[in-house]
C-alpha cells in the first residue's frame, strides 16, 4: 500500500513540473504576442521634368528618284531600249562622280499593254511597259539641281522626287549636341521647382530619351523643274532639317 502511495505521488509530481515547464517556457507554452512596427516609411522626394534641344543644320546629302519609261511592240524591243537608255543615265551619274554603291534599282518591271476595242468590245493587245525606276544619292548636295539635269538629259522620262538628309556622322554629331540642351533645359526646370520647395537636386532617378528628326520637302524656285535636252541645272532647294531630341528626367531632391 505504501508503495503505491509513493508511486501515485511520484506521477503526480511529474506531472506538476510538466505543467511548469509547459507554463514558462515561450517554445512550449502560449505564443507571446508580436508588437506591430509603427514605423512610418517617408517616400524619397522626387520631381519630373520635361527638357528639350532643337537644332536646325543644313542636309548634307540628296536622294534623287527617276525612272525611264518605254513603250514597244514587242516585250524584246521595250527591254531592249530601255536598258540601253538607263545604262547612259547610270554612266553619266558614275561619270560625274556618284558612287556605285550610291545608285540602286527601286523598281523594274515589263507587262503587256491592252486597250479596249470598240468593234470586238474587247481588250487587244497594244505593246508592251517597261519601267525601270532608280534612286541616286548625291552627296556634294550643291550639285543636286545640275544631276537632276544631267539623269534627265541622258533620257530619264520620269523624276519622281528629291529628298534631303543628313549624312550620319553629321547627324550623330547634331543629336548629341541637340541631346546636351535637352538635358540642360530639364535640369534648369528641376532646379526651379527644388528651389520653390526648398530643396536641393540631388541626383537623377530616371531619364528616357526621345529622338525626332524632320526631313524637310524639296523646295523648288519654280512652279515647272521640267528639264530638256541641254537644259540648265534644275532650280532645286535643299531647305534645312530640324533634329530635336526630348527627355523626361526625374531628379531626386
Amino acid at each position: 500500500m505504501k508503495k503505491r502511495f509513493a508511486f501515485v505521488a511520484l506521477q503526480s509530481i511529474a506531472i506538476l513540473a510538466i505543467a511548469a515547464l509547459i507554463a514558462f517556457s515561450p517554445a512550449l507554452g502560449a505564443r507571446q504576442p508580436v508588437k506591430a512596427d509603427t514605423t512610418l516609411t517617408v517616400p524619397t522626394p522626387t520631381v519630373s521634368v520635361l527638357g528639350t534641344g532643337k537644332i536646325t543644320v543644313k542636309p548634307t546629302i540628296a536622294r534623287i528618284s527617276f525612272g525611264v519609261f518605254t513603250h514597244k511592240d514587242t516585250a524584246s524591243a521595250a527591254q531592249t531600249e530601255n536598258d540601253a537608255t538607263m545604262s547612259k543615265i547610270t554612266a553619266a551619274l558614275k561619270a560625274a562622280g556618284i558612287k556605285e554603291e550610291d545608285i540602286q534599282t527601286t523598281g523594274y518591271s515589263l507587262q503587256p499593254s491592252y486597250v479596249w476595242d470598240k468593234d470586238t468590245e474587247k481588250n487587244v493587245l497594244n505593246g508592251y511597259d517597261m519601267n525601270h525606276n532608280m534612286t541616286a544619292v548625291v552627296r556634294a548636295i550643291q550639285d543636286a539641281g545640275k544631276t537632276v539635269s544631267l539623269i534627265a538629259d541622258n533620257g530619264a522620262n520620269t523624276v519622281s522626287g528629291i529628298s534631303f538628309d543628313v549624312d550620319d556622322a553629321t547627324l550623330e554629331q547634331t543629336k548629341l549636341a541637340a541631346l546636351n540642351l535637352a538635358m540642360a533645359g530639364a535640369r534648369k526646370r528641376a532646379d526651379v521647382v527644388a528651389k520653390a520647395a526648398g530643396k536641393t537636386i540631388l541626383s537623377v532617378q530616371t531619364v528616357v530619351v526621345n529622338e525626332n528628326t524632320y526631313t524637310p520637302y524639296p523646295m523648288y524656285k519654280a512652279a515647272d523643274t521640267a528639264v530638256g535636252s541641254g537644259s540648265a541645272p534644275a532650280p532645286v532647294e535643299a531647305g534645312t532639317l530640324d533634329v530635336e531630341i526630348s527627355v523626361n528626367v526625374t531628379y531626386v531632391f
